[in-house]
């Protein structure tokens, strides 16, 4: 049993933060697991760290396994901060688990003793878990952090956290939040890789190496392996360079920008993909190669230029549909061919989008691809869960985190029978540059790579070779209270408050080919507006007056 002895820098009353300021929380403050776990201003965070990590060690402890603590605030600004947790799998926390950690995280100083009694006993009753039984060999939590100075304090949280059960911990240190989920899974799964950062950096480069050498570039490619990375002034630049150094310069050749300022501040696949702007750092004006663009801690990816003819620095994107889109067509081409020698043994795959998928992208999966996409709400668990459906599941929300499933099947099938052939070793090597536990900027700019060059595409090629974007924009509507708007149809329509979807309809049925939705965001007190018209202008004003019909719920 737990020794309740609680530090006091990590209550609610004392909680301290990393200038050694006590920020006491409210006892009666309520928070809520969200799409990426909690994430607020970094001074309300120790207590919340603090109890995540207590929690992670009794995950670790039932399941006898690896269980991940990620600190970061992915693409939100330096001063906030956020931890989710991460399953033996390297897959999101479960949602039972997400109800526990709401549970331990709203309780009161007071209060506190008696839920982690409860939790125990619950699992000590337990006949499934191994603390019943008492084997516990590998239980340890694994914890990481990104760039942002109130990390180091928060991983010290974590560390008493989980010393409250008693747990190993493991700080793997500054690392971006795909390569704590893989770090998780390598605990969990020796032989996936090693669980280190070498290890990582060398699983996913030697396979990239190997299915670049059995890529033949098409006559007339157009290909070019040079890009510059907007790294966001996140973890993406140093985590990312080390990768590249297993990669010889004549296969890639990348140039860093924006490695050590503001975090997130004018760059970074966030605000790109939001404002459609060149990041800072970049020529508007000039023709600049081939640019991606990564978030703060390195798990969206958007490829990017500018656009022709503008001077403002408005950019054009490549976002997680095209990117969907790319690696589908690549994936098809190989099953095809295996396909046509009619195995015993047939692989399905599968493409799953969100609401903010544009319309275009899933008209052309439909018409071009023949697969019809799955529509899932917003959020990683959503799409993660639906791709898994099938042997090969590719997911991708347009703000560019995704990555591609593999089912047991497709094990079995390509990865645990090497084949000579050409299109089933590129099959199990392009498996093995995806990171598929979560989405990956890494891996998903290596892996498009591949495909590029495959194809023997330039940017002009991928744009002009797929289909043209409907305009679309995206505006962050601040509310009181996100918690009253209420959705249905994949977060499409509005059930709540009372009428506004009815707003949102006659609105759209002023332009043409047009479609639009508002949704509460998971994280913070802010509605999100999409909208899509037949030209940018309409865009911007069926956008604008669904921005107004928001903010008029505030004055009313």
């Amino acid at each position: 049993m737990t020794n309740l002895d609680f530090p006091p820098q990590y209550t609610r009353a004392g909680n301290t933060t990393h200038t050694g300021e006590v920020h006491a929380i409210p006892q009666d403050e309520q928070f809520a697991y969200g799409t990426a776990g909690f994430r607020f201003r970094a001074e309300k965070l120790p207590f919340i760290v603090y109890r995540c990590a207590y929690l992670a060690s009794l995950r670790a402890r039932q399941l006898d396994s690896a269980i991940g603590v990620m600190i970061t605030a992915s693409h939100n600004p330096a001063q906030d901060n956020g931890v989710k947790l991460v399953d033996p799998s390297g897959d999101m926390l479960s949602s039972q688990w997400e109800i526990y950690a709401t549970e331990v995280i709203n309780a009161s100083d007071v209060d506190l003793p008696k839920v982690i009694r409860d939790f125990e006993k619950n699992f000590q009753r337990s006949s499934q878990s191994k603390i019943a039984r008492g084997l516990i060999h590998n239980a340890k939590v694994v914890c990481g952090i990104d760039t942002r100075v109130s990390g180091p304090h928060l991983m010290e949280a974590a560390r008493a956290g989980a010393a409250l059960f008693n747990v190993k911990f493991v700080d793997i240190g500054v690392v971006s939040t795909p390569m704590l989920h893989y770090s998780v899974k390598s605990f969990n799964v020796p032989e996936f890789a090693e669980a280190t950062h070498q290890g990582y950096y060398q699983a996913i480069s030697d396979a990239f190496k190997e299915l670049y050498d059995r890529t033949q570039e098409p006559d007339g490619s157009r290909y070019q392996p040079e890009l510059i990375v907007d790294c966001a002034n996140g973890v993406g630049a140093p985590r990312f360079r080390e990768l590249l150094e297993l990669i010889p310069e004549e296969k890639l050749r990348v140039e860093f920008r924006n490695e050590n300022g503001e975090l997130n501040h004018g760059c970074g696949a966030d605000f790109v993909k939001i404002a459609q702007k060149m990041p800072d750092g970049f020529n508007s004006g000039a023709k600049e190669p081939k640019c991606a663009s990564f978030d703060g801690d390195a798990d969206r990816i958007l490829y990017f230029r500018a656009k022709n003819g503008c001077q403002d620095g408005t950019a054009e994107l490549f976002d997680g549909d095209r990117i969907a889109v790319l690696f589908a067509m690549y994936i098809k081409e190989q099953l095809d061919i295996y396909t046509s020698s009619k195995p015993r043994n047939s692989l399905k795959m599968g493409i799953v989008q969100t609401a903010y998928a544009n319309g275009s992208s899933t008209r052309f999966i439909r018409e071009h691809l023949k697969i019809e996409p799955i529509i899932v709400p917003t959020g990683v668990k959503h799409l993660h869960e639906a791709a898994s459906e099938f042997d090969i599941g590719v997911y991708f929300e347009a703000n560019g985190h995704g990555t591609i499933v593999f089912s047991k099947h497709f094990d079995s099938v390509v990865r645990r029978n090497p084949s000579p052939l050409d299109h089933m070793r590129r099959l199990h090597l392009f498996s093995r540059v995806i990171n598929e536990t979560v989405g990956d900027a890494f891996a998903d700019l290596l892996a498009t790579e591949i495909v590029l060059r495959h194809f023997g595409w330039s940017m002009d090629d991928w744009m002009q070779k797929l289909y043209e974007d409907v305009p679309n924009v995206q505006i962050k509507v601040p509310v009181e209270d996100r918690s009253i708007f209420k959705t249905t149809n994949a977060e499409q329509t509005l059930l709540k408050p009372d009428g506004l979807q009815k707003r949102i309809d006659e609105e759209v049925a002023r332009y043409n080919n047009s479609r639009a939705f508002i949704r509460p965001s998971g994280t913070e007190n802010i509605v999100r507006v999409y909208a899509e018209a037949d030209t940018l202008e309409n865009t911007h004003r069926l956008g604008k007056s669904l921005e107004q019909v928001v903010l008029s719920l505030s004055s009313a």
